[in-house]
C-alpha cells in the first residue's frame, strides 16, 4: 500500500497532540505518584518523537530535515530504559538498581552517537514517499536491538503477572496495559522496516492506540488517578486530529473537482471546520463519556438517591434497609451489610444486609477490624496500596465478604460499619469511589443516631402518653361508675322484685308456664345490662392498654367518635355540657390505627371539656370534603390567644393549672394524626371558643357501595 507523504505528517501531529496534551496536563499537577512521573515521562518521550516526526517530513531543507530525524530518534532510545522503569512500577516488581543503571546508560551511550555517522549516514536517494530517510550506521543495531529486547522482556513479566497474581484490579489494569502497549509498540517498530529499506511504516498512526488504551486503565480500573486529565486529552486529540484532517482532504478535492484556488479552497475548509467544531466536540464528548470513561455507577444518582430517599428516612429499620438496598442497586454490588454497636452485648451486630453479604455476623469491640476502624477512622480498602494485617484481611474476604469497610462515626464514638462487597464488574474500588463513599459514611452516621434518637424519643414519648391516659381514666371514675352502677342496679332491681314477690306469696298459684316465663324476662333483662356493662369495661381495658403494634386498617368515623362519647360523655353531663353530634350520612371510612384514632379523638374531646367553664356545649362534627373525610371538635371555651396558638403543639406545653396536665397531649396528638397520613389544624378565637379540625384521606367506595348510598 503506498500512501501519501501527507498521511505520515497528520500522524505525526495526531500522536504530538495526544501524548503532548496528556504530558503537559500531568506535569501542571502539583502532586503525583511515582507511578504518574514515570509514565509522564515515558508518554513526554512519545510526544517528543512526534513532534520531530512531523517536523522532518514536513521540511523540504535536507539539513534541516536531517537534523529533525536524528532528534525525534533521541526521546527513542530512551523509550527502553524509561517504558521497563514505568512496567516494573505498575507490576510492583523490584529490581536491582544496577539493572536500572545499565538500562539507562546503554539509552545515553546510544544517544550521544545520534548526530554522527555511528548511528546514521545520510541516504542518496528517497525512500518511497520519503524524501530524506537515514541510512543505519554501525551503532543503530544495538539500538534496535536494545528497543525489541526490552518490549519483549517487559510485556513477558506483564503476561507473567497477569496469569499469577491474585489480586482482580491488578490483573485488569495490567491486562490493558500489556495490549495497549504491545499495539503501540509493534506499530512503531514499522518504522525500523523503513530504516532498512523493507517496508513503510503504514501502521505509525496506530501508535496513539497505546495513550487510549492507559486512558481506559486509567478511567476504568484505577491506574492512575488522572482521569480528567486523560478525558481531556482524548477529547482535545480528537479535535485537532478532525481539524488536521478535514483541512487537508477539503481544500484538495474543492482544487481537483471543482477547480476551486487554492487560497479559496484552504479558506472555504477552515470555515466548514469552524461551522462542524461545535458538533464535533459536542460528540467527543458524548463517545468518550459513553463508551470509555462511562462509570460502573453514576455518582450523581448515588448522590441524589442518598439526599432524596436516604437520608430523610427517620425511622431506623427503613433507613437500614433503604441504605443497603441504595448502595447495592447503585454501585452495582454482590451485595452490602450494615452493623450497628449494640450497648448491651458490647458488640456490632448485623442490622441490614442485601445480596452476597446476606449472612449473621457478629463483631466483638475489641477485634482487630473494629480497633483499626476505631482508632484510625479510615476504611479499610482491600483493593487499596495499604498492606492490612492478614487477620484484617482474611476476616473481610472470608467471613465479611467485603471489599471494603466504612467506619460510622459520631464524634469519636463508633456507632457501625458499612461494609460493601465486590462490584459485579470485577472492578476494584478506586480512590473515585473512596472520594464518594467516605462522606456519604459519615452522613450515614449522622443518619443513623438521629433516627436512633428518633426512636428513643418515640418510645419516651409513648411511655408518657400511656402515664397520660391511666391518669385520665382515673378522672373519668364518676362516668365510668356511672355507666357501670346503672346497667347493674336494673338488673338487681328485677331480681329484688322476683325475689319480694316469691316471700309475699305473689308468685304462689301461678302456672309453671307463667314462672317461666317471668324468669326468662328478668334472664333476658339481666343479661343485655350485663353485656352493656361488659361492653364499658371492655372499652376502658382497651382504651387503657399501651399501643404496641399499630396497625393500619379501615376504620369507621363515627363509630369511633361514639365509642370515645361513651367513655366521656357521662362526666361531660355531670359538668353540664352538652355534646352535639353532627355526623354527614354514609361518611367513607379512613385507613388508620383505631386505637391511635380513640386516643387523639378522646384527647380533643377531654381538652374541649376542660377548656368551657359550665355551661357550654362541644359540637363534634365528621364530614367528606374534595376526598377527605374531615372531623372538627368545636368548644364554647374562653379559646386560645394568638402567642399561645404558635406553642400549643410544642412538647410540655401547657396552659393548664400545676399538676392538671403534662403538656404532652396535642404534642402526641399531632404525631399520631401524622403518623396516620393525617392533618391537624386548630382556629380559635379569645372568649368564644376554639375549634380543632382534623382531616384523612377517604377510603374509595367500589361501585356498589356507592351506588347503594
Amino acid at each position: 500500500m503506498r500512501l501519501s507523504l501527507e498521511y505520515y505528517i497528520y500522524s505525526g501531529v495526531l500522536n504530538f497532540v495526544s501524548c503532548a496534551t496528556i504530558t503537559f496536563l500531568v506535569l501542571a499537577q502539583k502532586r503525583g505518584s511515582r507511578l504518574v512521573r514515570l509514565f509522564s515521562i515515558f508518554t513526554g518521550e512519545m510526544a517528543i518523537w512526534a513532534l520531530f516526526y512531523f517536523a522532518w517530513l514536513a521540511s523540504d531543507d535536507r539539513k534541516l530535515a536531517e537534523f529533525f530525524l536524528r532528534t525525534c530518534m533521541v526521546p527513542v532510545v530512551m523509550m527502553p530504559a524509561s517504558f521497563f522503569h514505568f512496567m516494573l512500577e505498575l507490576v510492583k516488581r523490584k529490581v536491582s538498581r544496577s539493572i536500572h543503571f545499565i538500562n539507562y546508560g546503554l539509552g545515553f551511550l546510544i544517544m550521544s552517537t545520534i548526530y554522527g555517522p555511528l548511528f546514521a549516514t545520510s541516504a542518496d536517494k528517497p525512500f518511497l514517499v520519503f524524501p530524506y530517510w537515514l541510512r543505519p550506521g554501525p551503532i543503530f543495531p544495538l539500538h534496535v536491538a536494545h528497543f525489541v529486547g526490552i518490549v519483549i522482556i517487559s510485556h513477558s513479566i506483564m503476561f507473567n503477572v497477569i496469569k499469577t497474581t491474585n489480586l482482580p484490579g491488578l490483573k485488569k489494569q495490567v491486562s490493558i496495559v500489556f495490549w495497549g502497549t504491545l499495539i503501540g509498540f509493534s506499530s512503531g517498530i514499522t518504522n525500523y522496516l523503513a530504516w532498512y529499506r523493507l517496508a513503510a511504516p503504514i501502521a505509525n498512526p496506530i501508535v496513539s492506540f497505546y495513550t487510549t488504551a492507559i486512558a481506559y486503565a486509567v478511567v476504568k480500573h484505577q491506574l492512575m488517578d488522572i482521569e480528567v486529565l486523560v478525558k481531556r486529552t482524548l477529547q482535545f486529540a480528537g479535535l485537532v486530529g478532525f481539524a488536521v484532517l478535514l483541512m487537508a482532504i477539503v481544500p484538495k478535492y474543492l482544487l481537483q473537482f471543482f477547480g476551486i484556488p487554492r487560497a479559496v479552497a484552504d479558506i472555504l475548509g477552515a470555515v466548514i471546520v469552524a461551522a462542524s467544531f461545535g458538533k464535533v466536540r459536542e460528540s467527543l464528548v458524548n463517545v468518550t463519556d459513553r463508551y470509555l470513561f462511562q462509570k460502573k455507577y453514576d455518582y450523581k444518582e448515588l448522590l441524589k438517591k442518598f439526599t432524596d430517599e436516604v437520608m430523610l428516612k427517620v425511622d431506623l429499620k427503613q433507613l437500614l434497609e433503604t441504605t443497603v438496598n441504595t448502595l447495592t442497586e447503585t454501585v452495582k454490588l454482590d451485595g452490602s451489610s450494615l452493623l450497628l454497636f449494640d450497648k448491651d452485648k458490647r458488640t456490632y451486630e448485623l442490622v441490614a444486609t442485601r445480596g452476597a453479604n446476606g449472612q449473621q455476623v457478629s463483631l466483638g469491640e475489641q477485634e482487630q477490624l473494629v480497633t483499626f476502624l476505631r482508632e484510625t477512622h479510615e476504611p479499610v480498602w482491600l483493593d487499596g496500596k495499604v498492606d492490612y494485617p492478614q487477620t484484617i484481611k482474611g476476616q473481610m474476604t472470608l467471613q465479611l465478604k467485603s471489599r471494603l469497610a466504612l467506619p460510622l462515626h459520631v464524634h469519636e464514638d463508633l456507632i457501625g460499619v458499612l461494609l460493601l462487597g465486590k462490584k459485579k464488574s470485577d472492578e476494584a474500588f478506586g480512590k473515585d469511589d473512596l472520594d464518594i463513599l467516605t462522606p456519604l459514611a459519615r452522613t450515614l452516621a449522622i443518619a443513623v443516631t438521629n433516627a436512633q434518637l428518633f426512636e428513643e424519643l418515640a418510645k419516651t414519648q409513648a411511655e408518657a402518653a400511656q402515664k397520660e391516659k391511666l391518669a385520665v381514666i382515673g378522672t373519668l371514675s364518676a362516668g365510668i361508675n356511672h355507666e357501670i352502677c346503672n346497667p347493674l342496679g336494673i338488673v338487681k332491681a328485677q331480681c329484688e322484685a322476683f325475689l319480694l314477690d316469691s316471700e309475699d306469696g305473689i308468685l304462689i298459684g301461678k302456672s309453671s308456664q307463667d314462672l317461666l316465663e317471668r324468669t326468662s324476662n328478668i334472664m333476658r333483662v339481666a343479661l343485655k345490662q350485663i353485656d352493656r356493662a361488659t361492653a364499658i369495661t371492655q372499652k376502658l381495658s382497651n382504651f387503657a392498654k399501651p399501643i404496641k403494634d399499630p396497625t393500619a386498617q379501615t376504620v369507621s368515623i363515627e363509630q369511633e367518635i361514639d365509642e370515645v362519647l361513651i367513655l366521656v360523655g357521662h362526666d361531660l353531663k355531670l359538668e353540664k355540657i352538652e355534646v352535639v353530634k353532627e355526623i354527614e350520612p354514609g361518611l367513607p371510612q379512613i385507613v388508620a390505627d383505631r386505637r391511635q384514632l380513640q386516643e387523639v379523638l378522646f384527647n380533643l374531646v377531654r381538652n374541649a371539656g376542660q377548656a368551657i367553664k359550665p355551661p357550654g356545649t362541644i359540637w363534634v362534627r365528621a364530614r367528606t370534603s374534595s376526598g377527605l373525610v374531615r372531623v372538627e371538635i368545636t368548644d364554647t371555651g374562653s379559646g386560645i390567644s394568638e402567642e399561645n396558638l404558635k406553642k400549643i403543639y410544642n412538647p410540655f406545653f401547657t396552659t393548664k393549672e400545676p399538676g392538671k396536665g403534662t403538656g404532652l397531649g396535642l404534642f402526641i396528638v399531632r404525631q399520631i394524626v401524622e403518623r396516620n397520613k393525617g392533618r391537624i389544624g386548630v382556629e380559635s378565637i379569645v372568649g368564644k371558643g376554639t375549634t380543632f379540625s382534623l382531616e384523612f384521606p377517604a377510603v374509595k367506595a367500589s361501585p356498589q357501595v356507592a351506588a347503594a348510598r
